[in-house]
């Protein structure tokens, strides 16, 4: 009978091409490890590996076998987690990939609120470029995604909840050359550095600022790819380069003057972010708790984003 640490075994042999350094990382001795190999190709009846001087490489049974031992044991892994979560009476753990506007607005606050109600909460929090989060919450590698929901087509394997949608300004250091100037042009914009993170190919025609098209992924990619909201705060604050971000993630820098709102408002302006995460896998009780608090906070953010707004175009229609 074929057991799941003779497959993870095989996979180890495979990664390796090496029965000592495959061994080793099983934690298992040299001629243990070999008898694992030998009694799973015995009870299956076939080679599983061609034992070579310049190396090991799999069979064709080798490479059948693998390509469901890793199915196989993923599912292994998915049934021990469930089990604990089942078992577990407090909060445990949760790993969160979040983006950048989300982690400022109200993720990392959530985060917070978590961990001051507990203590023993064993959280893991990165924060990541809008696309990366999506493939992390699929391949497992984080629980729950807390980003921008930008899908043409819909992924089966995802679960997307909306739970923002706030407007978002232009802003730039204080003294810059195009504060002189009155309803501003997207062409007007399009002469300076933009600094920000890669958006959506859907912005392409209407984003301003020095850009490219990344041509693998059709996103648009600015001349300054900030992925850290905090560098393109100070790339702006030193430069004649300008930003994006919602009044409530830079209204320190607003209230002290630091930076300034470019007279440039659209219909198009907003960044929408929600929960991701897979339709097939157990949410942990930390997740359930994390969602709340997010809905929460991000129902003060909203109320006063929009009255920032209103305070930064008070003679302006709404966009």
């Amino acid at each position: 009978m074929i057991t799941l640490n003779q497959l993870a075994n095989a996979l180890a042999l495979q990664e390796h091409g090496n029965f000592r350094r495959a061994a080793e990382e099983q934690h298992l001795s040299q001629p243990a490890f070999s008898r694992s190999i030998q009694n799973l190709e015995a009870s299956l009846g076939v080679t599983l590996f061609d034992r070579q001087s310049y190396g090991i490489k799999p069979t064709i049974y080798g490479k059948a076998l693998l390509r469901r031992a890793t199915t196989m044991l993923t599912e292994a892994h998915e049934i021990e987690r469930e089990t604990r979560l089942l078992k577990q009476f407090d909060m445990g753990s949760i790993s969160i990939a979040m983006g950048i506007v989300a982690a400022e607005t109200s993720g990392c606050r959530a985060v917070a609120e978590m961990v001051r109600l507990h203590p023993d909460l064993h959280c893991q929090v990165r924060v990541e470029n809008w696309r990366k989060i999506e493939d992390m919450v699929q391949d497992r590698r984080v629980d729950m995604g807390l980003a921008g929901i930008y899908y043409k087509e819909e992924n089966k394997l995802l679960q997307v909840e909306p739970v923002a949608d706030h407007e978002f300004v232009f802003f730039c250091r204080s003294g810059h050359p195009l504060l002189e100037l009155k309803n501003l042009s997207k062409s007007d914009l399009d002469t300076y550095p933009v600094a920000t993170s890669q958006l959506p190919p859907e912005m392409a025609s209407v984003f301003p600022g020095k850009t490219n098209l990344d041509k693998k992924s059709g996103d648009l990619t600015p001349s300054i790819n900030a992925e850290d909201q905090t560098a393109a705060r100070v790339i702006v604050a030193g430069s004649n380069a300008f930003s994006a971000a919602t009044p409530v993630q830079i209204e320190p820098w607003l209230r002290s003057g630091e930076f300034k709102v470019l007279d440039f408002r659209q219909p198009w302006m907003k960044v929408r972010y929600g929960f991701i995460y897979r339709r097939d896998r157990m949410l942990a009780p930390a997740a359930d708790a994390f969602m709340q608090h997010v809905c929460e906070i991000e129902t003060e953010v909203s109320q006063h984003n929009k009255s920032l707004i209103k305070e930064l175009f008070p003679d302006a229609a709404e966009a």
